[in-house]
């Protein structure tokens, strides 16, 4: 949104909720939130899957160690190094994670509907701050046609006076008045001005003075075709509200987080598998081969001095580099594991945390109940105050139809001197004043009107 370029437009009551809806920092907020929501969704779906993780360590050992190449200990300085790739996947573990994933998907989709309750809630006080300012609008037209008017009376007033036909007195009670209808035309000017700022804010876009809004024509509104009972409204509101909807979603959730804490007590398989080698510095490649050396093998008839020698065989070992590519394809070994936990006694952890999930459950209930109720409160109370709007539209119009006939004939006659400024000055009064009652009773029907269509599923629209 250009700011410097919207401020030259008139603001459709669209444009306004679009701008409050993308400013609004709460809703931002909220949405941002549901997104971690999202995020525990994917990432429970993902923990079905195997995990695999490679893992290389190197170590440089001083003094006596354990080879782990060799499992011997050897006091002599050298260098290991241990590389394994592991995976391991979770064949049952009581459906924790299959609940888990319906649990997060279900919190998801109820997020996302306490969004649309926030929008809801931003769109109806945007219509609300729209409506008075196009109610004081109205304010202003009939304060300035009641200027316009006694400025009208003073200039006849005047020649009245000087023509002798009334008294100086009169003048000065007209002139009163004027001075009186100029101070309710800057009152309502004041209040348009604090409905516009009013409007800015929750729009959250800088406060400027050449802020304008469209003004639809209303009309005249004084019966409604498509009434409704409480109890059809609730219907139709209970299907299509987003509150109630999350409501319920989070009964349903409740009942998935219950069946998570069940599987505490259920046994858990899980089978993995690696992959590994190593290497060691203090290893070394021995080998052999056998030496024939002549030896003496004894005496001849036991004469020392006759010496029978021969051949004899010696073993020798020769001790060379293990390199280390060597080692690693030498060393190279698999693993499978298969591991069964049995869950048998746990400080009761998994009892807590079943008890915990089925007040969460009762409560998640409750507040659904809660929501219904209180959705049925606003319907009613919205349905009265939409009748009573209705009745008193009604019968400030009629009397704005008498004020009017007992207003002109009161001017006849005080045009005529038949009646007193005194007079002639209360009857005006009376009559701007219903006129007045008249603009604010039009908008509230309207908006009571637009409310109950609003339970019904029915778009804010002017």
């Amino acid at each position: 949104f250009s700011l410097s370029a919207d401020a030259q437009k008139k603001w459709s009551l669209k444009d306004c909720v679009d701008t409050a809806m993308h400013y609004n920092i709460t809703l931002n907020q909220s949405q941002l939130n549901n997104q971690t929501n999202k995020i525990n969704l994917t990432q429970a779906k993902a923990n079905v899957l195997p995990n695999l993780n490679l893992t290389d360590g190197q170590a440089y050992n001083y003094g006596r160690s354990l080879d782990p190449s060799t499992y011997q200990y050897t006091t002599q300085s050298f260098q290991t190094n241990l590389l394994s790739l592991n995976s391991s996947i979770t064949v049952f573990s009581g459906l924790q994670n299959y609940n888990t994933i319906k649990q997060n998907q279900v919190s998801y989709d109820a997020g996302n509907f306490d969004v649309d309750k926030m929008k809801n809630d931003i769109s109806l006080n945007i219509v609300v701050a729209y409506m008075q300012m196009l109610m004081a609008y109205e304010a202003i037209d009939i304060s300035k046609s009641q200027v316009e008017s006694t400025s009208t009376q003073v200039e006849r007033t005047k020649k009245y006076v000087d023509a002798g036909k009334f008294s100086e007195g009169n003048l000065f009670q007209i002139q009163s008045q004027l001075a009186s209808d100029k101070l309710s035309q800057i009152n309502a000017e004041n209040q348009l001005q604090m409905a516009k700022v009013n409007l800015m804010q929750l729009m959250n876009i800088p406060v400027t003075n050449d802020f304008e809004i469209e003004r639809p024509q209303l009309g005249e509104m004084l019966s409604d075709n498509d009434s409704k009972s409480p109890e059809d409204v609730y219907k139709i509101a209970e299907s299509n509200m987003p509150e109630v909807k999350s409501a319920e979603l989070k009964v349903y959730a409740s009942h998935f987080g219950y069946k998570v804490s069940q599987s505490a007590w259920m046994p858990k398989l899980t089978v993995g598998g690696s992959l590994k080698t190593n290497y060691s510095s203090a290893r070394s490649l021995l080998t052999s081969h056998t030496d024939y050396n002549q030896q003496t093998i004894g005496y001849l008839q036991n004469n020392p001095s006759q010496l029978v020698t021969g051949f004899v065989p010696t073993n020798v070992i020769d001790k060379q580099k293990y390199p280390f590519s060597n080692q690693f394809k030498d060393n190279f070994g698999q693993v499978i594991n298969v591991n069964l936990s049995v869950p048998i006694f746990n400080n009761y952890q998994a009892k807590a945390g079943i008890e915990k999930a089925k007040i969460n459950m009762m409560n998640a209930k409750l507040n659904e109940q809660a929501v219904k109720n209180q959705l049925r409160k606003n319907i009613e109370q919205a349905y009265t105050d939409k009748l009573s709007a209705q009745k008193k539209l009604i019968a400030i119009n009629e009397q704005v139809k008498a004020e009017d006939r007992s207003y002109h004939d009161m001017e006849k006659k005080y045009l005529l001197g038949v009646s007193n400024a005194t007079d002639f000055l209360m009857e005006k009064n009376n009559y701007n004043r219903a006129l007045l009652s008249l603009v604010q009773a039009k908008y509230d029907f309207i908006f009571k009107t637009k409310l109950l269509d609003f339970y019904m599923g029915k778009p804010l629209t002017l």
